[in-house]
């Protein structure tokens, strides 16, 4: 048995409390507590917007965002040019990467249609870590049709699309109507580099919508308004010279996740996912710490829908402790080599 004391994240704040550990499960949980080692201790990380086919690419990224990731782009060209074990492979090594980056939960966007869907499912497999995964895929080309949507609903969690305006309305229509059919939840990139029209987008009911940079302020309060939640990727959204208004966007009510996006171009630390969201928040205003941590570990637990992973577990890191404000240490000054162990609880959410 082991015993661990000190600020335990929970969904309202930190508590200080005393756990004790055998076998890596949380046997006691005690407030209040002050025996065994000092440490922090927080739920682990949920990367909550990923394309980790992307590390596929391995040259430097050039230009603007539709040269890199638009229809047509060095990654859309890339993946296609890609063979099945050397995407296989890349995927693989991109997950080991954020394990121990203490990342146990991520949702990816994967593009390639069916095929692209069961090469992640093929890499995941081969994983000897507990890292749970929800794919949001697409069809292969922008068009509708129905036997490949139903043959990707069959290996998927739900419809994870680009921007709204890189697609026909017409059969953007016919892919929400049969998503809604199958009980699926639809997501999709949005206002990441021009200002797209919200109201027609969450005409789709949407379940979340990625980026929401070039969005005003009517835009994030009709979100608010309607409870579809945002997720915001600072590293990737700067390579591309954005900034995210972390604090206008919180002013607004809407829900916010962190992602790490794009794996060409950022790798899946949230570590310093975090450290950059608060620094590029301060920029824009003042905003507490605590409201970034959230980000990456209840937040997306709340409004993302963890049941996507079927998990009847949830997971811990267990932190180097350092004296001061448990919030302002991890998103500041912590980073992977402070993860002492991962432990769990088998009855969920403490």
């Amino acid at each position: 048995m082991e015993t661990f004391n000190g600020p335990f994240l929970k969904e309202d704040g930190f508590v200080q409390t005393e756990i004790e550990v055998e076998g890596g499960e949380i046997e006691n949980f005690e407030e209040g507590g002050e025996g065994g080692r000092d440490v922090i201790i927080i739920p682990a990380f949920y990367d909550s917007h990923t394309h980790i086919a992307d590390s596929v690419v391995k040259k430097p990224p050039t230009g603007t965002i539709e040269e890199i990731v638009g229809p047509g782009g060095l990654k859309e060209r890339e993946l296609r040019s890609a063979n099945y074990e050397t995407l296989v492979s890349s995927m693989k090594n991109c997950m080991e990467e954020m394990f121990s980056y203490g990342v146990r939960y991520f949702l990816d966007f994967r593009e390639e249609g069916l095929d692209g869907i069961k090469t992640l499912r093929e890499a995941h497999s081969l994983l000897e870590d507990e890292l749970s995964i929800g794919i949001m895929g697409r069809p292969k080309e922008r068009r509708f049709d129905k036997s490949e949507i139903e043959e990707i609903f069959s290996v998927s969690d739900g419809m994870g699309l680009s921007a709204y305006r890189d697609w026909d309305e017409a059969e953007l229509l016919k892919l929400v109507e049969k998503t809604n059919t199958e009980d699926k939840p639809l997501a999709m990139h949005c206002s990441e580099d021009v200002r797209e029209p919200l109201e027609k987008v969450l005409d789709l009911e949407v379940h979340h919508l990625v980026h929401m940079i070039e969005a005003d302020r009517s835009d994030l309060e009709m979100c608010a308004e309607q409870e579809v939640p945002i997720v915001i990727c600072p590293r990737s959204n700067m390579f591309f010279g954005k900034i995210p208004d972390i604090p206008k966007m919180l002013d607004s009510g809407v829900t916010l996740s962190l992602g790490t996006d794009n794996a060409m171009i950022t790798n899946s630390n949230m570590f310093r996912e975090m450290e950059t969201a608060y620094r590029v928040a301060r920029m824009k205003g003042e905003i507490s710490p605590i409201d970034i941590l959230m980000m990456s570990t209840y937040n997306p637990r709340k409004t993302l829908k963890l049941d996507l992973f079927h998990e009847s577990i949830e997971r811990y890191l267990v932190l180097k402790y350092r004296e001061g404000d448990p919030a302002f240490n991890v998103v500041v000054n912590s980073n992977p080599r402070d993860i002492i162990e991962t432990v769990w609880c088998k009855d969920g959410r403490i």
